[in-house]
């Protein structure tokens, strides 16, 4: 049986933990692929394209089994790999000439790491 040895708080927050997966899933594979992609090719990602589809598959996969609460650690894995990914590709921020942008950019990379742990919390 799904969460059966979870308090309320341990199933609020995986679902949590699963929902920002989900929700910027759902947003950016239908309203921000070209624009992903663009910026993708423009870091020199190989394949930007079917690289940004096989990231949103790990999402999918790891948000859905975190959600679900089967096989948590592995999903857990998967969506600690995406981050790593994600936060390579797009969150560059020594190059950023913009203080602005690259305070932005840190920031988001350093909440990433507080994600991070709360993934290996799960595993």
């Amino acid at each position: 049986m799904f969460y059966a040895n979870h308090t309320t708080l341990e199933i609020i927050g995986q679902l949590l933990i699963a929902t920002l997966f989900l929700g910027t899933l759902l947003i950016n594979a239908t309203t921000k692929v070209k624009q992903h992609a663009d910026r993708m090719a423009a870091m020199n990602v190989p394949m930007p394209m079917a690289s940004l589809w096989m990231g949103f598959t790990l999402q999918a996969i790891g948000g859905v089994m975190v959600a679900a609460d089967w096989h948590t650690d592995i999903g857990a894995i998967i969506l600690i790999v995406f981050t790593v990914l994600a936060s390579a590709i797009f969150h560059r921020f020594w190059l950023m000439d913009d203080p602005l942008r690259r305070h932005m950019h840190l920031s988001i990379l350093f909440s990433n790491i507080a994600v991070i742990g709360a993934l290996l919390l799960l595993v």
